[in-house]
């Protein structure tokens, strides 16, 4: 009896399988099926089950990718690019909840309502907002990103749009990670909130934990 030979594409899927990568795990979705249409018409060549388990593999870390991909956007990316402006016009509307949940430090409800009022009465209600794309890169620092592509910690310029074309400054220092107790934590959180005003004076929040950063960096 003739020993079949392993079919080269089922070779393929398995090494794409195990390459943890999104486009090695789609190529071995693509390179299995093509082993089992292949093996079926030919009855050649053996490794119809090596190729049904490279596609259940690719299968799963395809999807394990997409949801991460997915999650991320939602929750990591949306945060940088919209945080400041997702949390303001709530809490201009009342919602001082969605406001204070994008910082990392608890501000006590007065100091939140200042805050929101200060912005209101200067510039009327917030309509719209985006981060600065072409902002001084030393606010990030390169060395220190998470996956080589995420800062873990930086400080962000935003331009918000207010009520008659108002256009004022914003900047932002937001947290990744943090370490804690030795360890690293999530955080993906807003430390402190600046818009500039040279007419009426810069408005911050919370004001006690930019004071302390200040000190920090002025020691």
């Amino acid at each position: 009896m003739t020993t079949k030979k392993l079919n080269p594409w089922s070779i393929v899927a398995a090494l794409c399988a195990i390459g943890l990568c999104p486009l090695f795990s789609i190529a071995a979705v693509l390179a299995g099926i093509r082993a089992i249409v292949e093996i079926k018409a030919r009855e050649d060549t053996c490794g119809l089950r090596l190729a049904w388990a490279s596609i259940l593999v690719g299968s799963i870390l395809t999807g394990l990718w997409g949801g991460g991909l997915l999650w991320w956007n939602s929750n990591v990316r949306s945060m940088i690019e919209q945080g400041p402006i997702h949390a303001i016009i709530p809490g201009q509307a009342g919602d001082v909840h969605s406001f204070s949940e994008i910082f990392l430090h608890d501000g006590n409800p007065e100091e939140v309502a200042t805050f929101l009022h200060s912005c209101h009465s200067r510039y009327g209600q917030l309509q719209r907002g985006s981060l600065n794309k072409s902002m001084n890169e030393t606010a990030v620092d390169g060395t220190d990103l998470f996956l080589g592509m995420v800062p873990v910690e930086a400080t962000l310029d935003y331009q918000l749009m207010f009520t008659d074309e108002v256009m004022v400054h914003c900047t932002a220092k937001y947290e990744l990670f943090r370490t804690v107790e030795g360890g690293t934590q999530f955080t993906n959180r807003f430390v402190w909130l600046l818009i500039e005003d040279e007419k009426n004076g810069p408005l911050v929040y919370p004001v006690d934990v930019y004071e302390r950063e200040l000190h920090l960096h002025a020691e």
